[in-house]
């Protein structure tokens, strides 16, 4: 991470001299004991007053002490609890080395500007971490330029072409057969996890990850534990420990070996989709005017739109694993909450569905024309996605040249985030923002005269997230199913009665939601 960048040198040839002439001569009897004094050691160096307050150009700006980020980490204190406790009172604060932008209008110029401020692409020191493996690669994550330009040239169409909202709805079928073999309150969070799985795979590129209806599926498994692994704050926060001191942890030591298969899983995707290609074969998953994203993708190449090597194109489909399952997995999560714990909000949605998609006592798979009059239901969502949105900041960006920002001096060089929780939670733009209220964004709602970028839980500008709409109808088409045949509340024994308890540090989602269940029909 950018907070430990200066620290990397010296700590580096320390950990090379301890690892090259003290190890070898380790005892199994006292290894534990060294690996034990070794952590210590290292997090000893790495608090130093150096890290405790930021460079000296910078210390204008309020800052938050990292001791306050590792007691927080330490404690495993959720992040939504931690982003009210600290982050919300700051208009602009920084943790480490990493400005965080607090407010729609200096949101707005980040975002429209990505010439000025473009994306910081990872360091080499840090590729051999879990996560840059999975998402570090030549993506239009982090490409910056004519490298970015030309693989959204590519992509764009493929997700214009692609909306899938039959699949999604026979996926939400699976999902009811497997509800009904469990008890009347069950795990959402662990079914919505499985559900997008396999939505990605199928409308993504034609691989079925039998999640929903296998909970012990090879392939399903193997990503439910890369995904635990991405989440472990110690690694995220301490990325020296997920490449040279990763030795020291057996279980991310495999991890790495599963992360390995998975993008191995990849190559022969990507392999056979070509294959299938130049045979004619289609994906039976999706009606027959239909293509999956890898196929639409490959053929832009024929139509002479540019082409992605199959490197760039295993690399991309990883980000899109992130935008289309972990990030939709959880704003569903969080919708399934706050409409248990609203009632009322809940029958309002609930009777917008049935006006929608009609009163019949069964199954009805919604039509896109049919998403598209589900007004309060996309209020649900879009408030949802305000108050708990699945990424509290985007993706890193550095200032290409010295700048202002809400009247404080940038230097040239310094990275800076958007942090959507607080911008999204101000009260300069919404008024009691810690309350749920899907009115806000009705037609002449709060939202009509909030600033433009008060609401982005997708980023915005032309790196806005590319796959806004497909989450979008994702959400909509399940929640309107789910609504028309069940009404669901919170147990009283949940974690999450007084509110919802979450996980994870990029990408946010909730811990065991257990929700009751009452069929309607």
């Amino acid at each position: 991470m950018l907070q430990n960048s200066f620290l990397e040198i010296p700590l580096n040839n320390a950990l090379m001299l301890y690892t090259r002439e003290i190890v070898p001569r380790l005892t199994k009897k006292n290894k534990i004991i060294s690996i034990s004094i070794a952590v210590a050691l290292s997090l000893i160096y790495m608090i130093t007053d150096s890290l405790l307050k930021p460079p000296k150009n910078l210390r204008h700006i309020p800052y938050i002490s990292y001791l306050d980020l590792i007691k927080s980490t330490i404690m495993r204190e959720p992040i939504w609890n931690r982003l009210y406790r600290v982050h919300l009172p700051e208009e602009q604060t920084r943790i480490g080395w990493t400005v965080q932008i607090s407010n729609a209008v200096d949101a707005r110029r980040v975002f429209l500007k990505s010439d000025l401020f473009p994306k910081i692409l990872p360091k080499d020191e840090h590729k051999e971490t879990l996560g840059a493996k999975f998402v570090g690669g030549p993506n239009m994550l982090v490409l910056n330029g004519h490298q970015w330009k030309t693989q959204r040239k590519i992509a764009n169409p493929a997700f214009h072409r692609s909306m899938p909202v039959k699949l999604f709805g026979r996926l939400t079928q699976d999902m009811f057969d497997v509800m009904e073999t469990m008890g009347d309150t069950v795990d959402v969070s662990d079914l919505l996890h499985r559900w997008t799985l396999d939505a990605i795979g199928k409308a993504g590129f034609d691989f079925d990850f039998n999640a929903i209806k296998d909970r012990n599926s090879e392939w399903a498994c193997r990503y439910d534990k890369i995904s635990e692994g991405l989440r472990d704050s110690k690694f995220f926060y301490f990325p020296i420990f997920d490449t040279k001191l990763r030795w020291m942890f057996p279980k991310r030591v495999q991890l790495h070996k599963e992360m390995d298969n998975f993008l191995e899983m990849l190559d022969e995707v990507i392999f056979k989709k070509r294959e299938a290609i130049k045979n004619g074969l289609q994906n039976n998953a999706l009606e027959d005017n239909e293509k999956d994203l890898l196929t639409l993708m490959i053929e832009s190449e024929d139509l002479q739109e540019g082409g992605l090597t199959d490197e760039e194109l295993k690399s991309t489909f990883c980000v899109f694993f992130l935008a289309g399952h972990d990030t939709t997995a959880g704003a569903l999560s969080f919708a399934v909450h706050h409409l248990a714990q609203n009632q009322d909000i809940q029958q309002k949605a609930r009777e917008e569905a049935i006006r929608v998609l009609g009163d019949g006592k069964y199954d009805i798979l919604p039509t896109v024309e049919q998403t598209k009059e589900m007004v309060y239901i996309n209020q649900v969502i879009k408030e949802t996605l305000r108050i708990n949105g699945p990424t509290p900041r985007v993706f890193p960006r550095y200032a290409t040249e010295d700048t202002e920002l809400s009247g404080k001096f940038i230097p040239k060089g310094t990275p800076l985030t958007v942090n959507i929780f607080n911008v999204q939670h101000s009260e300069q733009n919404w008024k009691d923002g810690h309350i749920f209220d899907p009115d806000r964004f009705a037609e002449d709602g709060e939202a009509s005269r909030a600033e433009s970028m008060a609401w982005t839980p997708f980023g915005n500008g032309a790196r806005q997230c590319i796959g806004m709409n497909f989450s979008l109808n994702e959400q909509r088409v399940f929640l309107a199913m789910l609504l028309r045949k069940f009404i669901w509340k919170t147990p009283e024994n949940s974690i999450h009665k007084n509110g919802p308890i979450s996980y994870g540090v990029t990408v946010i989602g909730l811990q065991n939601l257990d929700i009751t269940f009452k069929r309607i029909y």
